[in-house]
């Protein structure tokens, strides 16, 4: 005769809500289920996790009254998400399911980020079912303005939240504010979008999740990203002066001045960080080094390119663009770029090859 399936009722917090109120987890147990959920909604009594709560505890009481064997727990991630909720999640589940000794779960979520962890849940225990917990709310105007305004209320007071709905707002009127104010004012609106631009940029590609793993991995990337930030306020600082000098112009000529007097700041403001990069590497005897080695054999040749071009142009001081590009041709300029191009694309290639048959 088999052993009788155990299911364990599990609610998921991902971002750790309860914590925020003092509730510890993981919770194991009707009575424990019972006293948080009753000492959250004495806290938080408007949050949607209240509701997941309940829910967790109406689906052990059905089940129980069915006859079956059946636990109810609580487990929680991290408040910042990610990667730290992912594994404080897997430790909690992993205690739940070795004390309760279940072999089967019904999950509890209210969210599509709680619903996000199902396949850490799955790779522990067999999920028998989901439950999705739908917060049912009266359509007026009046309902509506409260439940956005609750909602709003939650952003802003979650720090990870915060940051961006209000720490950036918060730079770009003090921004505005300030160049407004200053000889520079026409150019207030155009500075503030540029920041706001940056920032979604940063945000959007995952630059400061690079910039803040590298930045814990070693100290050689500290003084590489610390040096690479000067030496980017400088190009900025460099940029400015440049094109204001020439009134913002965009003729050829004036185009041709700005990439002359900028780009050798713009290259050596990206030498730091990949220099430490490579320095990390090599200390790690990684075969990757060549990726940096690669990097700045492109970084080398965009210098190159760049500068000559910039130079004819200016020694030239023609702006007809067919006189310029005969000029480009008669130094070979071209022709040397697509030459390099080539062989970095091959070499690259090649490397990338060798790299993979060594993992």
């Amino acid at each position: 005769m088999g052993s009788v399936e155990k299911t364990l009722v599990l609610a998921i917090d991902f971002d750790d809500d309860l914590g925020r109120v003092g509730i510890k987890t993981p919770v194991l147990g009707y009575e424990g289920v019972l006293r948080a959920a009753e000492r959250y909604a004495l806290a938080r009594p408007q949050d949607a996790d209240l509701n997941t709560l309940f829910t967790a505890l109406r689906v052990y009481r059905e089940l129980k009254e069915d006859g079956r064997d059946v636990d109810v727990a609580i487990v929680a991630g991290h408040e910042k998400g990610g990667s730290r909720a992912g594994l404080k999640l897997r430790e909690q589940l992993q205690y739940v399911i070795n004390a309760s000794g279940a072999t089967s779960a019904v999950v509890v979520v209210d969210s599509a980020e709680d619903e996000s962890v199902m396949p850490i849940v799955e790779s522990m225990i067999k999920v028998a079912a989901v439950e999705k917990v739908v917060v049912e709310q009266l359509r007026g105007v009046e309902e509506t303005y409260v439940l956005l305004g609750r909602y709003l209320k939650k952003a802003l007071e979650e720090k990870r939240f915060a940051r961006f709905f209000l720490g950036l707002p918060g730079l770009l009127i003090l921004t505005y504010v300030v160049v407004a104010n200053s000889p520079y004012s026409r150019y207030a609106s155009a500075i503030t979008l540029t920041i706001l631009g940056l920032a979604f940029i940063v945000k959007g590609f995952g630059i400061s999740s690079e910039i803040s793993k590298w930045w814990r991995i070693s100290p050689i990337m500290k003084v590489s990203i610390m040096l690479t930030l000067i030496s980017l306020s400088l190009t900025a600082v460099i940029t400015y002066t440049t094109l204001y000098s020439r009134d913002f112009s965009t003729d050829i000529l004036s185009i041709a001045m700005y990439i002359n007097n900028i780009l050798p700041y713009a290259i050596v403001s990206a030498v730091p960080i990949i220099a430490g990069r490579m320095a990390f590497r090599i200390l790690r005897r990684s075969f990757k080094v060549w990726r940096e080695v690669m990097a700045l054999a492109i970084l080398a040749i965009i210098y190159q390119f760049f500068s000559n071009m910039a130079r004819i142009i200016i020694d030239s001081g023609t702006t007809n663009l067919s006189t310029i590009m005969k000029l480009l041709n008669e130094n070979y300029l071209i022709q040397t770029l697509i030459l390099y191009i080539g062989i970095i694309m091959t070499v690259s290639v090649t490397m990338y090859a060798i790299e993979k048959e060594l993992i």
